[in-house]
């Protein structure tokens, strides 16, 4: 059993950066579900800015974020997959594979960016 979360400064400014990613990834999605193309790539800002700022913490930073692939909101996970594919490839291609399966925009979005991962077109948001 792991012991409980550090309750430090850094440890709990990082829990809410993770959470706003979160937050961000959801908004984002919602955006998308009303094509609304202005307030989708606002919230591409934040979350560029908030995945920045949470790596820039270093190795906690990267666990931090880490944790967001084993989120039980899939729009969640499938955000984190896309910005950790370069990084946790492994981890992050498990995500995709699973949501790709799945139906809807973000099977359709999983399942592109999939593809260009195979061909060697990814860059990384």
């Amino acid at each position: 059993m792991t012991s409980p979360p550090e309750s430090t400064p850094v440890a709990e400014r990082l829990a809410r950066m993770v959470s706003r990613f979160a937050v961000a990834a959801q908004a984002h999605q919602r955006s998308l579900d009303v094509m609304d193309e202005a307030g989708a790539a606002a919230h591409v800002r934040v979350l560029h800015g908030l995945y920045a700022a949470i790596v820039r913490e270093g190795e906690r930073g990267e666990e931090a974020f880490l944790l967001l692939l084993e989120s039980d909101n899939d729009v969640v996970a499938g955000m984190a997959a896309v910005f950790t594919l370069q990084s946790a490839t492994e981890r992050a291609l498990v995500v995709l594979r699973r949501l790709a399966a799945g139906e809807g925009l973000l099977g359709f979005r999983a399942r592109y960016a999939l593809e260009r991962w195979e061909k060697g077109e990814w860059q990384q948001p």
